[in-house]
């Protein structure tokens, strides 16, 4: 009965998703798998979506891998305070997930997964100073609240240049969505 009910709960949070998108090898063998969970944070305010921006000139969505024995939301509040500062950050429906697969550049025996599942935040009230690490410091993170049309086009102009960041297509991807779900023209669908 626990069993039935659960798997009826999980089915409706999947079909109140906007995409569940798949990129690179769908078939894997002989290889193992690594997988890295990932949450990002989609907080939108007066037209505006809170976005990281990088010293590569493009925008990123807040969030990061899920450590150990974290669920989605305890690991997507601390990495929103991590990225932006933001100390209340309340966490809403799943909007999407966007799964990549592709050869581990650290190990050719193995195959990278990367699931980034996306929710609907509000971050509101004080804000802190940041707490970045390793690369995010090397790359000047700083939050920005920008419009989606300016996030899209500003991703799209580093995309084009030969340094991009890995994420690019990814964010950008789920920008287009948002903004497909802002106007009114998107429904609630799971296709990859």
């Amino acid at each position: 009965m626990v069993e039935k009910r659960r798997l009826r709960l999980l089915k409706e949070r999947l079909l109140n998703m906007y995409f569940n998108k798949f990129i690179g090898i769908e078939k894997v063998e002989n290889k193992h798998i690594k997988v890295r969970e990932a949450v990002r944070a989609i907080a939108i305010r007066d037209s505006h979506i809170l976005m990281v921006h990088s010293n590569k000139g493009d925008f990123k969505f807040p969030g990061g891998g899920v450590e150990s024995g974290e669920t989605h939301v305890e690991a997507l509040i601390r990495e929103v305070l991590e990225e932006t500062g933001y100390v209340n950050t309340v966490v809403g429906d799943k909007f999407g997930v966007y799964l990549e697969r592709r050869e581990d550049v650290f190990d050719q025996s193995l195959h990278f997964e990367m699931n980034s599942h996306y929710y609907m935040c509000e971050c509101m009230g004080e804000t802190v100073a940041q707490q970045l690490e390793g690369y995010e410091i090397e790359q000047g993170f700083t939050a920005k609240w920008i419009t989606i049309e300016e996030a899209i086009s500003q991703n799209e102009r580093a995309q084009k240049l030969s340094d991009h960041n890995g994420w690019i297509e990814r964010e950008t991807y789920v920008l287009h969505k948002i903004l497909q779900f802002v106007r009114g023209e998107s429904e609630r669908v799971v296709k990859k």
